[in-house]
């Protein structure tokens, strides 16, 4: 108790010394301040204020003596038109002056000095030229500006302001000093409050030290051995009121922490038994290899940027020397979009390769094989390609329309559907010119306007055309290839849903077949790529190899829309060439452009 109560009366004895030094700290602060303010005030309403109005002062002198000697020199009445101005503000200026430094003897003086020697400048030289003028004397008027007397008066009236200019900064340097005086004073005084808190806070420690550390210290061992991964230690509640309140909240934080921590390594266990099976259904879903005579077929994959491709190209063969081609897009990515991408991958397979090998009756009969869908769907376009006539007949589900490159000429081939005459698949609309090369272009404006400002064909039809006019390169043409039947899904399915379209493809053609993620990127102001600038890409780079002109769709796509696409994006180019020459390589297959792309031929032309 003794101890106790010395501790008690030592801890009066500072609060009081702290209460005295304070209160004279707090003295010698308020007096800075109110002196520095002072000065602040003095120099910032008076004497700032006043050394602007004197050089506004000889502003309005020199006005007047250029107005005058311009009108001795040119005797045109329009230059005293400043002379009278000046004439009207320096009264003003005088009084002003005069309230401003009306405390201050000395400048008031030198303020009447430059009075007097602007009017005996005025009386002897400016008025009686003035008058000389008046009275049609130019010469005697232009003698009495030349004359020793008009420059030493004028002279005169200028080192006045100036001295009055240099006094009044004299008493603004000085005012200066009055607020560093006062700023020194604050800071000794701060100097003493800090040293007073010092002095306080020694005392609080040795308090601190024995009511408040001990506990702590077993908090913080308790905090500690959490921390080291002893995670079913109990926090003790001792202490102080507020410290087993404290504790109480910590032990609460520590038992969510335990939840979270026991759910994030749930969360890693089962991400690391997933992911071997993403590994191995991006496998799968990997195009087959492909050889045909007289065929080129190369598709690329940028999938959406951390997920699993919904998206996939495939190729297979069929008897008779025929290939069969199949491009989807389902819907959604991630491991499901994966999954439901490979059943529908394997059904078209077993299809084309089972004995369906009508295009929209391969749809079909996948369709009723899947079962239910719920609310997933897809699109796709399978085709049916005879290399050596060059027939290729496509059903297109519900997908983006694809794009075929005449490379001859714009006259495009008739396009039979399942039901439907020839001549109705004609296209309506001729095939209207472009510019020789035209260009993806950001300024591209939504109603299909080319490089040039000149209207481009708006597809939506089968057979509806984009061309390109002779140039040095051959004429070529791009026809658009629209959907045959509805997306993918049990619930849109019925007999004959899906008709198949018949073209012809002629040597140096190329279909080019891509997925809504290649037109739908977006820069950085929301802009999509748009089916305007893929044609024009294609017409652009249409004397290309198949490969690169694929590729060359691809890096204008992210030029347009740089970074990790949010969507995916898949094209395939599908190219008969003449089998004694061609250049694409032989017996290649898919390969990896990096973790995240897919890109390579999935048919070659020995």
């Amino acid at each position: 108790m003794a101890e106790v109560a010395g501790l008690r009366r030592g801890i009066r004895m500072m609060v009081a010394l702290a209460l005295v030094v304070g209160i004279a700290t707090l003295g010698v602060a308020v007096y800075s301040a109110v002196r520095a303010d002072h000065a602040t005030a003095e120099r910032g309403n008076r004497l700032d204020p006043a050394a602007t109005t004197a050089a506004m002062l000889l502003a309005d002198y020199v006005d007047q003596e250029s107005s005058v000697r311009g009108y001795l020199i040119t005797e045109d009445r329009s230059f005293l038109d400043s002379f009278d101005e000046a004439g009207k503000l320096i009264p003003v200026h005088y009084a002003r002056l005069e309230a401003l430094l009306g405390d201050r003897a000395t400048l008031i003086i030198q303020l009447h000095k430059v009075t007097r020697a602007h009017e005996a400048w005025l009386s002897e030289v400016a008025r009686p030229e003035l008058a000389a003028m008046s009275g049609g004397a130019v010469v005697a008027a232009r003698d009495v500006e030349k004359s020793v007397m008009a420059r030493t008066r004028l002279s005169a009236l200028r080192t006045d302001v100036t001295n009055l200019e240099i006094m009044i900064s004299r008493e603004q340097i000085s005012t200066v000093g009055r607020v560093a005086g006062a700023q020194d004073l604050l800071l000794s005084s701060l100097g003493t409050a800090v040293f007073l808190v010092a002095v306080i806070v020694v005392t609080l420690s040795v308090v601190v030290r024995r009511w408040l550390l001990r506990p702590i210290a077993s908090l913080r061992r308790a905090v500690n051995a959490v921390a080291a991964g002893r995670y079913d230690t109990r926090v003790p509640a001792v202490g102080p009121k507020e410290l087993v309140e404290l504790a109480g909240n910590v032990d609460a934080m520590r038992a969510q922490l335990v939840r979270l921590v026991r759910q994030n390594d749930r969360l890693w266990e089962a991400l690391a038994q997933e992911g071997p099976a993403v590994v191995a259904l991006r496998d799968a879903l990997t195009p087959s290899t492909l050889h045909a005579s007289g065929l080129i077929v190369r598709g690329r994959v940028d999938p959406a940027e951390g997920e699993l491709a919904g998206d996939w190209f495939d190729s297979v063969d069929l008897p008779g020397g025929r290939v069969g081609v199949v491009v989807g897009d389902v819907s959604g990515h991630g491991s499901a979009a994966g999954v439901y991408a490979l059943r529908l991958k394997q059904l078209l397979g077993a299809a084309l390769t089972g004995g369906v090998s009508d295009p929209g009756a391969a749809i079909e009969w996948v369709v009723d094989n899947l079962g239910e869908t719920d609310e997933v769907f897809a699109t796709a376009v399978v085709a049916v390609v005879d290399p050596a006539s060059g027939t290729v007949e496509y059903a297109n589900a519900g997908h983006p329309q694809g794009l075929l490159l005449r490379r001859s000429g714009p006259s495009p081939e008739r396009f039979a559907a399942a039901g439907v005459p020839a001549a109705s698949a004609q296209p309506s609309g001729e095939a209207r010119a472009e510019s020789p090369e035209p260009r993806p272009d950001a300024g591209c404006p939504p109603d299909r306007q080319g490089r040039t400002g000149r209207p481009v064909a708006r597809p939506g039809r089968s057979g509806e055309i984009w061309s390109a006019p002779s140039t040095a390169e051959p004429t070529a043409a791009v026809v658009a290839l629209t959907a045959t039947g509805p997306l993918v899904s049990s619930l849109l399915a019925a007999p004959g849903a899906w008709a198949t379209a018949t073209l012809r493809l002629r040597p140096g053609d190329a279909l080019f077949i891509y997925t809504d993620g290649l037109t739908e990127a977006r820069n950085a102001s929301g802009e999509q790529f748009g089916e305007d600038r893929l044609v024009a890409e294609i017409l652009r780079a249409r004397s290309r190899r198949p490969h690169e002109l694929l590729d060359a769709v691809f890096e204008a796509v992210r030029a347009h829309a740089p970074g990790r696409p949010s969507d995916d994006r898949t094209a395939i180019i599908l190219a008969r060439t003449d089998t004694s020459r061609s250049s694409d390589g032989q017996g290649l297959v898919p390969t990896a452009r990096s973790r995240s792309e897919r890109s390579g031929p999935i048919g070659t032309a020995p």
